[in-house]
């Protein structure tokens, strides 16, 4: 018998952080930092992004922000438990969470179009993990939600963002309407995202917002709390 997924609930503060090792550095030191200030900030949904980097040295900035996400599940207990997304990689998130004895860690896994497709990586990973998906417009967001596999819909680029080389085409505010209109499951706004514009996405239908370059490696913690009371 195939077990049941939880229901993946929207963080409570409806920010979706992403460290993204092209943004912030690759430095296991220059991760781990960011990650905990952002916990510490109060962000529940982080995604670690490492794109390019060869699979050991993205395992191990994994394995070292791991214990973190742990140590927050303990302290804030099922109601609004941190949840740490992997991009891409389904071997590492299912690393992760076999390396968990206590079944503490709350881990997910991210996908683009280009990546193994869900159900290929529902094969490895337990039915617990939620599983993301890229979408970039109203086809792809109904081929996803009709995706048992998919747990969550990424719709972007809602706005022009330059963290990514070859962005797809900007979907607008419309964009992510539509998407709302074809899928229940839970929608997050990625693309050219700050606190100014956080709410509109909001507005339009996105149960949260994904930042990159929103989060300023400067001023990391001033620019979370930024987001945060935006989206208050």
């Amino acid at each position: 018998m195939t077990a049941r997924r939880p229901v993946l609930r929207p963080p409570a503060n409806r920010l979706y952080a992403i460290v993204d090792t092209g943004f912030f550095g690759s430095e296991p030191v220059t991760v781990t930092g960011a990650v905990r200030t952002l916990l510490d900030c109060g962000a529940r949904w982080i995604q670690l992004r490492a794109k390019g980097l060869p699979d050991l040295a993205a395992w191990r900035l994994a394995d070292a922000v791991g214990p973190m996400f742990e140590e927050a599940s303990v302290a804030d207990g099922d109601d609004d438990a941190p949840l740490l997304w992997i991009n891409d990689n389904a071997a590492i998130a299912a690393a992760l969470l076999a390396s968990d004895p206590r079944a503490v860690l709350r881990v997910g896994l991210h996908l683009g179009q280009d990546d193994l497709p869900p159900a290929a990586a529902r094969l490895s990973i337990p039915s617990a993990c939620p599983i993301g998906r890229s979408t970039h417009g109203r086809a792809q967001a109904v081929e996803a939600d009709g995706d048992p596999a998919v747990d969550a819909l990424a719709i972007g680029p809602v706005f022009g963002t330059t963290t990514k080389e070859r962005p797809d085409p900007v979907v607008g505010l419309a964009g992510v309407a539509q998407a709302r209109e074809v899928t229940s499951k839970r929608l997050i706004g990625i693309g050219g995202i700050d606190a100014d514009r956080a709410p509109r996405v909001i507005e339009a239908g996105a149960d949260a917002v994904a930042v990159v370059s929103a989060l300023d490696p400067g001023d990391l913690a001033a620019s979370c709390r930024r987001l945060l009371r935006a989206l208050a």
